[in-house]
């Protein structure tokens, strides 16, 4: 399983990208947490911005379709995409993940 990051201006941002992402069932899961406050050099300048961050938990298999999913339908031209393998996964998450983000049969 993986976990991806990114982050939107506004929570409907948020909200849209995140049931995108469950309906077409490219992920078990996105966590959706904010207002939190972003501070980072965008054109040269300090920025400081109001942020949610989304936490998205897909299957590995699933990796190119959703960071395709992400960049096409988020709101900001360059956005925040970090992705790192869980570890560990504890087997009736697992396969209560793999059960709703595929549409192949197990």
């Amino acid at each position: 399983m993986l976990i991806g990051w990114t982050t939107t201006s506004t929570e409907t941002e948020a909200t849209t990208l995140a049931r995108g992402l469950i309906d077409r069932k490219l992920a078990a899961c996105v966590q959706i947490d904010g207002p939190m406050t972003s501070i980072y050099r965008w054109g040269g300048t300090t920025e400081t911005s109001t942020e949610y961050r989304l936490t998205i938990k897909f299957l590995v298999n699933r990796h190119l379709e959703v960071e395709t999913y992400v960049h096409n339908h988020h709101p900001y031209d360059t956005p925040q995409w970090i992705v790192v393998r869980a570890e560990h996964v504890a087997e009736k998450y697992l396969s209560w993940a793999q059960a709703n983000s595929s549409s192949l049969p197990l």
